[in-house]
C-alpha cells in the first residue's frame, strides 16, 4: 500500500527517469558545455521533452 508519503511527486519521476540515462555529474556538463557541445545538449534536452511529456500531469 503506498502512503501519500512515499508517492513520488511528477517531478521527482522525470528526474529518477533522466537519472537512468544521465548522471547529475553528466547533467551539470551537458549543461556547462551547451555552446561549446551543441550537440550533446540537444540530444540531452530533446531525451528530457520526451521524458516530460512521457510522465502524466497530476
Amino acid at each position: 500500500m503506498e502512503t501519500q508519503e512515499s508517492k513520488l511527486t511528477r517531478e521527482q519521476e522525470i528526474a529518477a527517469v533522466i537519472n537512468t540515462r544521465y548522471s547529475i555529474d553528466d547533467q551539470i556538463a551537458i549543461l556547462r558545455q551547451k555552446d561549446t557541445k551543441p550537440e550533446a545538449y540537444e540530444e540531452f534536452f530533446a531525451f528530457c521533452e520526451e521524458v516530460k511529456s512521457k510522465i502524466p500531469k497530476e
